[in-house]
């Protein structure tokens, strides 16, 4: 069987495969790929120089901060330093503070502390009093006073000041802690 086609109207050619285009448009693909991944590169350089710069830019800063930061430490610790010598200052002087106190509550009227020494818990006194009774009263309100105890008389002789007979006298005793 034969066919016949009765339609009139154009009929369609096939189109066959054009290759020369095809090199032509080749380049053209390939230059504008190569465009693009150089552009897209090119931004990502910059930017990343961008955070670079911002990061050597916190760490400059940092490092002042870091410094300044040791300085307070040093300074910090010199002032710690200072606290506690003053520390130890203080209670190195409440001492002799309590001892002055007491021996000073304890003096009676007319007599007269010439020379105190202190050396550890020992202590010796010597001074003028207006007679042995003043001496007597004077030992025994050093040993009521708590801060001190084992009151030993030293000497006690007589002597003129300016015309006056006084009792000259020494004492050794112990402070209690």
């Amino acid at each position: 069987m034969i066919r016949i086609n009765l339609v009139r109207g154009k009929r369609k050619k096939r189109r066959e495969l054009n290759v020369g285009a095809f090199w032509l448009a080749l380049p053209l693909v390939v230059l504008a790929g190569t465009f693009y991944f150089h552009t897209t590169l090119t931004g990502k350089i910059s930017s990343l120089d961008s955070e670079i710069r911002k990061a050597n830019a916190d760490i400059e800063r940092l490092k002042k901060e870091i410094g300044e930061v040791e300085k307070f430490k040093a300074r910090k610790s010199e002032l710690q330093q200072k606290v506690d010598i003053i520390s130890n200052l203080q209670k190195g002087r409440t001492g002799p503070v309590r001892y002055f106190e007491a021996l000073s509550a304890a003096i009676p009227e007319k007599c007269w502390i010439d020379a105190l020494g202190v050396k550890g818990g020992n202590i010796t006194l010597s001074g003028v009093a207006l007679n042995n009774y003043t001496i007597a009263n004077f030992m025994t309100a050093l040993g009521q006073t708590g801060r001190f105890r084992d009151v030993v008389l030293g000497a006690a002789e007589q002597t003129t000041v300016t015309g006056i007979k006084l009792v000259k006298f020494n004492l050794t005793f112990q402070a209690v802690d």
